[in-house]
């Protein structure tokens, strides 16, 4: 018999349905990844609506190709045993990170929330506009949208995650039972909670009270019991963001209020219409964070625990005699040195120039090559230059539109200077001043209730690192 494909190695957490690993995936010619595999428990898969359930998951998830949903790769049956095989997110939470900041006193920052809660949407509207394989909508609705199910990794980037109760309008293999609400209370949808039918107004309801709690750092619809959790979330209507916290104003006020509308004809329609609208009034707001603000909000709160995850890892590979590998996520954010890259590349450039111009013969013409030398140079030292500067502004164009201008900004700058180069007579221009240095970013926390004595920007403070370990971990139900 064959060894399987997917191994396990370290626990992430377990819960009442299943439990998660951080596993590597082993394939032909060494290769190898880390993966996260979910694993039900095996009293669960003795009942086959149970079994049916989480293929349905798998298949539902792996139609959906978007950088904010989590990918489902494979199911392995190995006997009686299932594993639904998912990409790795190395992070936390929504939920965790919510909840490390408020045992330190403190909530997120309105820009990173805004940011988590755009990416989301993103990836809701994804799943919303599923279609079959003959371009028809199949009308597929998460229920289960909570900050437990948005996970945002070390890239700054964050995803949808466990489709396990999703619904399509055509699904009659796995009807929902009457009178059995599938989700977490409190973020279920009046609609939904009255028996009507499910469409994607639910999940925006259910954004908007992620949106709400993120921003506020507590609860929202919360009762002593589930009933009562029910019933304040069909009667109650939500405290404005502007009461609970004057200091952040009423930017957000009129977007919170319409997501959380009980009438789903007066709420937004879809993902991306809340989700423009949010945008709009975050950026005029200066409410407006980049992925690399939200990587440094994970990494000071869980990133001392995700180190000892990885040394975890590392021992329990090198006991299956592999080497050791990156987590996927560990994106450009965290491996990249372009000022290291910069200066090698720099230091290789002259070297193998300079090996071409002395094998040249002594007779021989040798100002194009010396061109070429400071052309090359500069293109280099003005191309990392300029990405560095992307880097930190990225936010309002993405990594992609940050990547394509920083090429083409070092290609003209490379060619203007060694146009300059080639004018031999010219006197050189005297040397500019150096730019005053840029302030130092402000923390991604913001203080829990202290308010902010000028503009609505100004709410996140400065603050230490926060370490916790991880609260369970959102794959596992």
């Amino acid at each position: 018999m064959s060894a399987p494909r997917y191994e396990p190695l370290v626990k992430i957490a377990s819960g009442g349905m299943a439990t998660v690993y951080v596993g590597v995936l082993r394939g032909p010619l060494g290769f190898q990844q880390l993966v996260a595999i979910k694993r039900p428990h095996e009293h669960l898969l003795e009942d086959p609506g149970f079994r049916e359930a989480l293929v349905r998951e798998a298949q539902i998830a792996a139609r959906i190709h978007h950088a904010n949903v989590v990918d489902v790769r494979d199911v392995e049956l190995t006997g009686a045993s299932m594993k639904l095989v998912m990409d790795y997110v190395e992070g936390a939470s929504l939920g965790q990170l919510m909840a490390a900041a408020g045992r330190a006193g403190q909530r997120l920052a309105p820009g990173v929330v805004v940011r988590i809660a755009l990416d989301a949407c993103a990836g809701l509207a994804a799943a919303h506009a599923l279609a079959d394989d003959e371009g028809r909508p199949l009308g597929l609705v998460h229920r289960d949208v909570s900050p437990q199910n948005i996970l945002v990794g070390l890239d700054g980037v964050s995803k949808i995650t466990d489709f396990g109760v999703a619904k399509a309008e055509d699904d009659s293999r796995a009807p929902t039972t009457v009178g059995t609400l599938k989700g977490k209370v409190g973020y279920m949808a009046p609609e939904y909670i009255r028996g009507e039918r499910p469409d994607a107004r639910v999940d925006v309801f259910a954004m908007g009270v992620v949106l709400w709690e993120a921003l506020v750092g507590k609860r929202l619809f919360k009762g002593q019991n589930e009933g009562q959790a029910l019933d304040r979330a069909l009667k109650e209507e939500a405290p404005l963001i502007s009461v609970v916290l004057p200091e952040m104003g009423d930017a957000l006020d009129a977007v919170v209020r319409r997501a959380l509308e009980k009438d789903p004809a007066v709420r937004f329609q879809s993902a991306d219409e809340f989700a423009a609208a949010l945008e709009e009034a975050a950026r005029r707001a200066g409410y407006f964070a980049s992925a690399a603000e939200v990587s440094r909000v994970v990494r000071e709160t869980v990133g001392d625990t995700l180190a000892e995850r990885r040394k975890e890892v590392r021992a329990r590979l090198s006991e299956f005699g592999l080497p050791s590998v990156r987590a996927p996520s560990a994106s450009m954010l965290e491996v990249a040195t372009p000022r290291n890259e910069v200066a090698v590349a720099e230091t290789t450039t002259h070297k193998m120039l300079a090996r071409e111009i002395a094998a040249m013969p002594a007779n021989e013409p040798r100002r194009g090559i010396v061109l070429g030398v400071a052309g090359a140079v500069l293109m280099v030292a003005v191309g990392g230059g300029v990405f560095l500067f992307g880097r930190k502004n990225h936010e309002e164009t993405g990594t992609a539109s940050a990547t394509a201008s920083v090429t083409a900004s070092a290609t003209a700058s490379a060619s203007a200077s060694v146009t300059a180069s080639a004018s031999a007579s010219a006197p050189a221009p005297a040397s500019a001043p150096a730019p005053a240095s840029a302030p130092a970013p402000a923390s991604a926390f913001a203080p829990a209730s202290a308010p902010s004595p000028a503009r609505p920007k100004s709410t996140a403070t400065a603050t230490g690192k926060t370490k916790s370990r991880l609260p369970p971990n959102p794959y596992a139900k």
